[in-house]
Parts: C-alpha cells; sequence; structure tokens
C-alpha cells in the first residue's frame, strides 16, 4: 500500500487530482484510515489510473471515463462512445485545415500585392449579348462549387446541354462574410425557367475590361485587383448597376478539379 503523496509520484499526478477522482468516485483509494483519514492506494490501481488519463488525453470528460471504467456498460457501448469522439476530432481538424487553407491563400494574395504579372494583359472589347440559366444566392466563396452542382444537376434534369460557367458578382450593402452572386451556364438554345433557376439574356456591353487569369473557384484572387488598378490608371470608371462577370474555364493541366482559367469582365466607361 502506498500513501497518496507517494502514489501520487508514481502516477505522476498531483495529490489534489487524485483527492478530486476520489470525490468524483473515479479512482477510490484501496484503504482509508477511518481514524487520521490518510488514504492509501495499492499498485495495481495504477492501471486503472492510468486508463484515466489516457482517456482523459483522447478528450473524454471525467464524467465520461467514470461511465467507461466504474459500470458495467457494453462493450459496443464504449464503442460507440469513441467513435463519437473520433468524428468530434476529425470536425475540428477539418476545420483547423480549411483555416489553415485560407491562411495559405491569404499569404500567397499579400505576397503578390504590387507585383506587376507581365502575362495578365487588359484587353477592351465589346461583348455581345449572352443566354443564360442561372441560379443566385448569397453564399461563401467556399459554396460556390455546391452552387454549380445544384445548378447543373437542374440542367441535367431538363435534358439541356450548357457552355462555359459564368459568376455574376453583384453588389451587396447588407452581407457580412457571404457575397451575393450568380451562377450561369452559357446556353447555345433557349429553354424555360424554372425556379429558383433563371433563364435570361445578359445585355450587350459596348465597352468591357478583360483579364485572364488562372484561379480557384474557392479561392480569392487578385485579378480583379490588378483590373481595378488598370482601370483607374487608363482614365475609366466602372459602369454602374453592372455586375462583375467572371467566364471560367477548366484547366485542362491541372489535376485539381476546382482549378480555372478565367477571364474578369469588367463594363467601364470613359472616366
Amino acid at each position: 500500500m502506498f500513501k497518496i503523496s507517494e502514489f501520487s509520484k508514481l502516477g505522476q499526478v498531483s495529490v489534489k487530482a487524485l483527492r478530486y477522482y476520489d470525490q468524483l468516485n473515479l479512482l477510490k483509494p484501496a484503504h482509508t484510515d477511518k481514524y487520521t483519514g490518510y488514504r492509501y492506494y495499492s499498485a495495481d490501481q495504477l492501471f486503472q489510473l492510468h486508463r484515466i488519463l489516457a482517456y482523459k488525453e483522447l478528450g473524454f470528460s471525467l464524467d465520461q471515463i467514470r461511465q467507461m471504467i466504474g459500470e458495467d456498460i457494453p462493450l459496443e457501448q464504449i464503442r460507440g462512445m469513441f467513435r463519437i469522439k473520433q468524428n468530434e476530432i476529425q470536425s475540428v481538424l477539418d476545420k483547423e485545415q480549411a483555416k489553415l487553407d485560407r491562411i495559405k491563400e491569404r499569404l500567397h494574395a499579400i505576397e503578390s500585392e504590387g507585383k506587376h504579372l507581365t502575362s495578365h494583359d487588359v484587353v477592351l472589347k465589346e461583348v455581345e449579348p449572352q443566354l443564360v440559366v442561372s441560379y443566385r444566392q448569397r453564399a461563401s466563396l467556399r459554396q460556390l462549387p455546391g452552387l454549380y452542382r445544384r445548378l447543373d444537376d437542374h440542367l441535367e434534369s431538363c435534358g439541356v446541354s450548357s457552355l462555359s460557367r459564368m459568376v455574376l458578382w453583384h453588389g451587396c450593402e447588407e452581407c457580412e462574410d457571404d457575397m451575393d452572386m450568380e451562377v450561369a451556364r452559357v446556353l447555345a438554345h433557349e429553354m424555360p425557367s424554372r425556379s429558383p433557376f433563371t433563364v435570361k439574356r445578359l445585355p450587350g456591353v459596348p465597352m468591357m475590361a478583360t483579364l485572364i487569369h488562372h484561379c480557384r473557384t474557392t479561392s480569392p484572387c487578385t485579378a480583379s485587383t490588378e483590373l481595378a488598378v488598370w482601370i483607374e490608371r487608363n482614365g475609366y470608371r466602372m459602369k454602374e448597376n453592372e455586375p462583375r462577370r467572371e467566364i471560367c474555364i477548366p484547366h485542362e493541366k491541372s489535376d485539381d478539379p476546382e482549378a480555372y482559367v478565367a477571364e474578369v469582365q469588367i463594363a467601364v466607361e470613359r472616366a
């Protein structure tokens, strides 16, 4: 038998923790002196202590640990508790990985700011009216692939083939993290509208400042910023009430399904 101070050294836990485990009926002393109140532990209880510490390290609460080691519960229920904990940890990892990806993207954008990319040439051109089917929603940038899937599923159910992908970026004064975006597919032929999908003809624009760049649909890029700088420096201004357009073509040489060659289009007029 070991005094509580000796047992705490062997188990590498504090005396305070052992007293707390005793109060919770999680790890009771093997013997308590009824006259002095001193607690004594046996060597076999080190196995139970190590199991408690192992479960605690995995993120289980002391109440959950007491259920697992102090009660006669079925093995399958214990497995279920471990599966729940596994899913909780995986969810945290996924969220943190998403944050890490956004940090990398933002770092890349910061490093690219102010650099002149000679491969990006701005072209002024006239854009003809375009027939499109679209789906508009307030959403985050990372929801963009899902919006496209919903639109493409609708087209497939209608048996309609489509051409290039397009995004219409609308202004949104009331939006916070989400954006007012409209995904669209260019159509070769007319088709009926069916809510929430709209078939319409985008108006022609006599003067559109355009820039071709590589991008991922779920990542912010600096192409629009570069185009805005060009517009300002060359004596133009954005035309009011015309959403920024972006036409996306899949990148044939990339294994990334979200990698695209895209053309940003901003309607302009002389300042």
